[in-house]
């Protein structure tokens, strides 16, 4: 492969930056209902475990089946077509999501959302690999992932801005300022949907040298069969991390308004502003990790840090007991938010560094597809649960989360530390 046919620098950061965008505005339409959670409830008489189920069922499990067979089209079709009819549906759903007129027609919304989000990842994935030569893709995609990281806590920032701009406009367009922030945050995908399909062309698939046809998904599952003891605990690592971790992202604001008196708008403004400021300390902190240690061939030393990180986010949750005012809450949240941006900063880097080329999009959403099926389905919907069934008061929410975390912690830790030797012995064992 010669070095003329990767595409010129400034066309490849001008698609990495709007593939940057697109992934702000689908973390702010996957997490706004989390925000709004409460006016939901109220308006439409449901209860806590129904908007988890909204997240998990509505969102979390459509997300994480669509993955597999989408990257499957991914590696073998037109990632660029494929990428901007997944913005533009997900951004309509959103829009929709704001005139449901009950519970079912929400959650058939928030389908919508979920089966259009699932094509970026992987797509993200595969594009940057043939638009940056190996040497350079570390940043793009550190990027890429460093926005999940800052928009888990973003989201909310912005949901609160839209929020209060709802409730201004609110009586004159005859919706509910709920209602009115799902049009909001809706409406820009529909202009960036478009642009994308107009100015990006796609990008020619770069084969790297020694690597034969890896399209197929028998090749694919063949090589994880092979090196099944790093990639089942390291799937499984992240699957029962993101039980706490959505928990995290999906109830902390609610839990501002209940445990601390916060309005909606304030326990957004709270969670996002703290959030944003600690996950783009993060954001530049794991990846620089990764990529000191990845530069000198040293992968488990990534994964090791993996575990440091998650672990510390676990931690920081389960120690939301501890704090009896907001202050105290505040410096959580900005402690578990560094942590489990870990998640964001090392894992893609992880599996980009390790996985062959034209099996990353699969292998990525396999990792997607493992913890979303477990983590964002099941986790908020469990923490809701217990804060209805299991806790009572206006502490429940509190103190199903610290819960959640402190069980996850140990599970997480262990499960990444199995992978990590697991990878140290392929390496020693020089197996392809």
């Amino acid at each position: 492969m010669t070095e003329t046919a990767w595409p010129s620098l400034r066309r490849a950061w001008y698609v990495a930056g709007l593939l940057c965008l697109i992934a702000a505005l689908s973390y702010l339409d996957r997490y706004i209902i989390a925000l709004l959670a409460d006016p939901i409830i109220k308006d439409m008489g449901i209860d806590a475990t129904a908007i988890g189920l909204l997240i998990g069922l509505g969102f979390g499990l459509l997300y994480a089946l669509s993955g597999v067979p989408v990257a499957y089209l991914i590696d073998r079709g037109t990632r660029v077509r494929i990428v901007g009819i997944g913005v533009i549906i997900w951004s309509l759903s959103t829009v929709a999501s704001g005139f449901a007129p009950n519970f079912e027609i929400l959650l058939a919304t928030r389908a919508g959302v979920a089966i259009g989000e699932a094509v970026l990842v992987p797509a993200t994935v595969s594009i940057v690999a043939d638009l940056f030569p190996p040497e350079k893709r570390a940043l793009p995609i550190g990027l890429f992932m460093a926005v999940s990281t800052l928009m888990a806590s973003g989201a909310f920032l912005i949901g609160a801005w839209a929020f209060e701009l709802a409730t201004i406009l609110s009586p004159g367009l005859g919706l509910s300022p709920w209602r009115l922030t799902l049009v909001i945050v809706g409406v820009p995908g529909l202009l960036l949907g478009p642009l994308w399909l107009i100015s990006v062309a796609e990008p020619q698939r770069i084969e790297e040298p020694g690597q034969a046809d890896q399209t197929s998904i028998a090749v694919a599952f063949a090589y994880l069969r092979r090196h099944w003891r790093f990639y089942l605990p390291f799937y499984l690592s992240f699957g029962v991390s993101a039980l706490a971790s959505y928990s995290f992202i999906a109830w902390t604001a609610t839990m501002l308004t209940r445990s601390y008196g916060q309005s909606v708008a304030e326990a957004g403004a709270i969670f996002g502003l703290v959030g944003v400021i600690a996950a783009a300390v993060a954001a530049i902190f794991w990846p620089a990790i990764s990529a000191w240690v990845l530069k000198r061939g040293r992968a488990e030393l990534a994964v090791l840090a993996l575990a440091i990180g998650l672990g510390i986010g676990h931690a920081a949750v389960a120690a939301f007991l501890l704090a009896s005012d907001i202050d105290g809450a505040i410096a959580i949240i900005a402690i578990a938010t560094f942590g489990y941006g870990a998640a964001g900063g090392l894992a893609v880097l992880i599996i980009q560094h390790i996985a062959p080329p034209r099996m990353r999009a699969k292998i990525t959403s396999l990792y997607v597809l493992v913890g979303n099926l477990v983590g964002l389905t099941c986790g908020p919907a469990l923490s809701a649960w217990m804060s209805d069934a299991v806790f009572i008061g206006d502490d429940a929410m509190r103190q199903s989360l610290s819960l959640l975390a402190l069980v996850m912690l140990p599970l997480t830790v262990g499960l990444i530390l199995f992978a990590m030797t697991a990878h140290r012995r392929t390496v020693a064992d020089g197996a392809p």
